[in-house]
């Protein structure tokens, strides 16, 4: 079976020999791993626009949320109380939420409808006032990316600590990344 992943692909056959030696697996083990997460990665994308959709649906009931900031640790509190309802999607994810679409939004201006929308009430936000879309972006992706980590370890492993310990420490992070400039 001749490997034709692009990860795979890319590296002359010394160098696919060094990779599997080092990770002490055989290259089809290793080949199929990479063919498999390639697999999951639309999976992962379809998972994650749902909670996403869900906690963005939960917080329109909300009206009483003061500000952008406010919705913004809801909308990440709601996904962290659904995966922690569901650790089988919480491991399936790992560590990785895929913001589906937003990639798109940045690269081509071309995106599915919700992350359209998701992106005018970020940048018409006060608090994203005098960024750049690239700049949120950034925020935006380092941010769930550092939730997700955070949950996964929290949740799944105890470390640091339990997510009930964990959340005031993610939400003041969230509070101040959100924070205008001064």
């Amino acid at each position: 079976m001749q490997p034709t992943s692009c990860f795979w692909s890319g590296h002359r056959q010394d160098q696919r020999e060094d990779i599997t030696s080092r990770a002490k697996v055989g290259k089809g083990t290793f080949y199929l791993y990479f063919r498999i997460r390639r697999g999951n990665a639309g999976a992962a994308g379809r998972v994650s626009y749902q909670l996403l959709n869900d906690a963005c649906l939960a917080v329109e009931q909300h009206p009483e949320l003061p500000d952008f900031t406010a919705q913004v640790v809801f909308v990440i509190d709601h996904i962290i109380e659904a995966l922690r309802q569901d650790v089988l999607v919480l491991r399936f994810l790992e560590r990785n939420f895929v913001w589906p679409g937003l990639d798109q939004i940045e690269a081509s201006r071309e995106a599915e409808p919700l992350m359209r929308k998701l992106l005018a009430i970020v940048l018409s936000s006060p608090e994203m006032a005098g960024r750049s879309e690239r700049e949120v972006y950034q925020r935006i992706t380092a941010l769930g990316s550092m939730c997700m980590s955070v949950c996964y370890s929290s949740i799944l492993e105890g470390k640091p600590d339990n997510i009930d310990a964990m959340k005031p420490v993610l939400y003041d992070i969230i509070r101040r990344a959100l924070s205008p400039e001064k």
